[in-house]
């Protein structure tokens, strides 16, 4: 949902304003987060999680920038300096929403890298992509600024969060993942979080005609959650960790349920797309 007739020559005070505090906040607090991360005393002989971590935003960054290449408006794919505006908004995104996920019970600092808990890993990994997601999927259509992006992305984006705090409450996948260290519990909950992004992203892209009518095409097109986190309810009461039972395979209990997860997801989206 992007993109006034831009001009190409000229940005305008307030894109100026908001590409120059995007930079901060993206990929500068980005580089300036991995590297203290990267110089705590546990990691000195290995940094292998915050090289993970770090591929893990870069290939956030090449998603919301391949989408913006593919999918926003034509005069915003035609203005390189645009483009570049919106890549890093999403990099900004990305990173402030990540800020919050302790608030949310995990923690990347604490328990990725300094308690080496394996299954937060891929539980923060889905995490970032499905806020990715929905930040890219606020840059599909035509609009009249960056605002409604903004409007767009933060729709998507709490909705995402509802998901996550609902699921930690209900189903105790959050506690699987930080206090049990289930690895497959970590790999069912990032794909969960990655489809709903990816559902939410989607149910939020299309031409701008006003907030009232943004919201209204949301509900409308974000139902397919619904029977994605039914069956991930269910999942997480067959096989959430249990005194006295065997972990969980990682690959059927974990990745195979993600990859449903996120096959769902994808399969919602191009039904939405059909009908834009």
């Amino acid at each position: 949902m992007l993109a006034r007739r831009y001009n190409p020559d000229h940005m305008s005070g307030d894109e100026m304003f908001v590409t120059a505090a995007s930079i901060l906040l993206g990929p500068i607090a980005w580089a300036w987060w991995l590297f203290r991360a990267a110089s705590i005393d546990g990691l000195r002989k290995s940094r292998a999680p915050v090289v993970v971590m770090g591929t893990v935003v870069g290939l956030a960054g090449l998603l919301i920038s391949a989408i913006l290449g593919a999918w926003a408006a034509v005069d915003v794919r035609d203005a390189p300096q645009y483009i570049f505006m919106y890549f890093v908004m999403g990099l900004a995104w990305i990173r402030l929403a990540a800020f919050c996920f302790p608030m949310a019970g995990l923690n990347p600092r604490d328990d990725v890298i300094e308690r080496r808990n394996a299954a937060a890993l891929p539980a923060w990994t889905g995490a970032i992509l499905g806020v990715a997601l929905c930040y890219a999927g606020g840059n599909i259509g035509n609009g009249p600024g960056w605002w409604v992006v903004v409007f767009a992305a933060t729709l998507a984006t709490a909705a995402l969060a509802a998901v996550w705090l609902a699921m930690g409450q209900w189903s105790g996948v959050v506690d699987a993942v930080v206090i049990d260290r289930d690895v497959a519990a970590g790999w069912r909950f990032g794909g969960l979080l990655t489809a709903c992004g990816c559902i939410f992203g989607g149910a939020v892209m299309g031409d701008w005609v006003s907030a009232q009518a943004t919201v209204i095409d949301f509900v409308a097109r974000a139902w397919p959650v619904l029977p994605v986190v039914t069956i991930a309810l269910m999942i997480e009461r067959i096989m959430r960790p249990r005194p006295g039972r065997p972990p969980t395979p990682v690959i059927d209990g974990g990745v195979v349920p993600a990859i449903v997860y996120v096959s769902m997801a994808a399969a919602s989206v191009a039904l939405v797309w059909t009908t834009l």
